[in-house]
């Protein structure tokens, strides 16, 4: 995911580099040069990016909840306490 998200940055800043260039009027040499070092410095810093991003989500997902949530079952009601009458419907309780 990193490097896709490198080598999408690395090729736009490569293709605005050459437009930009072509536009101005400069030397074909000046225009390649400069295209592959943005295309270097895009994917650099398109991968860092994406790698924080990743930490980040993958920060954001993990639970370190030392109790794992009990399944519902009939003993229990919607906040997972024991109930005698769990089976009765909220309407029926009187």
């Amino acid at each position: 995911m990193a490097r896709l998200c490198g080598a999408c940055c690395g090729l736009l800043i490569f293709s605005a580099t050459i437009l930009a260039g072509l536009l101005a009027g400069n030397p074909i040499e000046n225009i390649i040069l400069r295209s592959v070092a943005g295309l270097a410095g895009g994917f650099v810093l398109g991968s860092v990016a994406a790698w924080i991003a990743v930490v980040v989500v993958n920060e954001k997902t993990d639970t370190h909840d030392p109790a794992p949530i009990a399944a519902p079952s009939e003993n229990h009601n919607g906040n997972g306490r024991l109930t005698a009458r769990s089976n009765v419907t909220p309407d029926a309780r009187s």
